[in-house]
């Protein structure tokens, strides 16, 4: 199964590790140390920049980053399931 993350861009639920907050990334020390390691942060999730990030995904090769919600994002893993 597949979890559409924003624009054309899906991920591999088997691939996911988590989604977070985009705002808590800021000021939570263990979310800005995951966008740290990583290093590669793929922002193609975004349809546009005028989107506002409101996630992030973490799956076992990269960061995405969405501009649709954790919550949402999490129901449709869920419904997915």
């Amino acid at each position: 199964m597949f979890l559409h993350i924003g624009g054309s861009q899906i991920v591999f639920i088997n691939d996911l590790i988590g989604i977070f907050d985009y705002n808590l990334a800021e000021s939570d020390s263990v979310n800005k140390s995951i966008f740290d390691k990583k290093g590669n942060i793929n922002k193609t999730a975004q349809k546009n920049g005028s989107d506002i990030p409101k996630s992030f995904i973490v799956t076992d090769s990269k960061v995405f980053v969405s501009p649709i919600s954790p919550l949402t994002l999490s129901k449709r893993q869920n419904n997915s399931r």
